[in-house]
């Protein structure tokens, strides 16, 4: 007798969410079926600062879908996803990528280049870089001069990056120190035309791994991270958030651009396809809900856009064409 194989794709979790948050469910092959093309999995990139509201997103459309096959979540950072999506069009690149900046023309070429010639852009509401230590360290009085002198020269103490600072070792633990993961690094906290992030020991990257740049930074004394609003909000228990320039990191400050390292949070789709992928409408659908004032993405640490409820009625409306 022949025995019938059932192939399952292994379950992966998001590392380090205060809940067991399902990040993807490959595809399960079905026994007994007659093979076929592989159905359409949908895949979104992009900002790590974006990773909850879209873990949240295909989580809801796992336990409200049945029929769904989970999404694949990544987050590799705004530069690495756009990049993807701009492979190309059909089921082998993402359908979505939610970055923390606009595309720039070189990458709305490539697109083009490629054939993802119909692409519509959504903001979302707003995100921030910001600074964090131990939730009972000291709060140092950074600027953003200060802190691209510590990323970016051999100074081994903060006294030596300015002599205001306290003469404690620099300890900074932030994403990969690659501007295609590092985009908010770089565009945010960096001044256009300064050196390369040092990479000795005075900086640690996890990639674009923020939840465990959360942990590190909770778990070293003295240690100042760089993380994404929401995961930092998310952490407030264990974390301190630090003023930069002066300024406190809040919904207000972050959504008025006077947080210096704010930055908009803007969802990418390929308009013309969207209608056509299994699911994908309805998930639009949830990521509309989520970004209104009273979401669910708001309740996790979005900073929402003025005009939410304009951006959810866009995001419902490509669902429909």
């Amino acid at each position: 007798m022949r025995v019938k194989a059932c192939a399952v794709a292994g379950l992966r979790y998001a590392v380090g969410m205060r809940r067991p948050a399902l990040l993807a469910l490959l595809a399960l092959a079905a026994c007994g079926k007659t093979p076929g093309p592989a159905p359409h999995q949908i895949h979104i990139v992009g900002s790590s600062a974006a990773f909850p509201f879209s873990s949240i997103a295909a989580e809801r459309l796992m336990r409200e879908d049945a029929t769904a096959i989970a999404p694949l979540v990544r987050a590799g950072g705004t530069g690495e996803g756009i990049a993807r999506f701009c492979d190309g069009p059909g089921r082998t690149h993402p359908d979505i990528v939610v970055a923390a900046r606009p595309m720039t023309s070189a990458e709305i070429g490539r697109c083009a280049a490629n054939g993802v010639t119909h692409v519509a852009s959504v903001p979302i509401g707003f995100t921030a870089f910001v600074l964090v230590t131990g939730k009972h360290d000291p709060a140092p009085p950074l600027t953003r001069r200060s802190l691209a002198t510590a990323l970016t020269t051999p100074a081994r103490t903060w006294s030596d990056v300015d002599a205001a600072l306290p003469a404690t070792p620099i300890r900074l633990v932030g994403p990969a120190a690659d501007p295609a993961i590092a985009d908010g690094l770089y565009d945010r906290l960096l001044s256009t035309g300064t050196s390369p992030i040092r990479r000795d020991s005075a900086y640690s990257g996890y990639g674009a791994d923020a939840e465990r740049v959360a942990r590190v930074v909770a778990a070293t004394p003295g240690a100042i991270g760089i993380l994404p609003y929401a995961q930092a909000w998310q952490h407030r228990d264990t974390l301190r958030l630090l003023a930069l320039d002066g300024v406190e990191p809040t919904p207000a400050t972050i959504a008025s651009r006077r947080y210096p390292a704010a930055a908009p949070l803007l969802l990418f789709i390929k308009a013309d396809e969207a209608a056509h992928v299994p699911a994908l409408p309805r998930l639009l659908g949830y990521y509309a809900d989520g970004i209104l004032p009273n979401g669910g993405f708001v309740a996790q640490g979005l900073v929402p856009a003025a005009d939410g409820n304009a951006a959810a009625r866009r995001l419902r409306s490509i669902a429909r064409r």
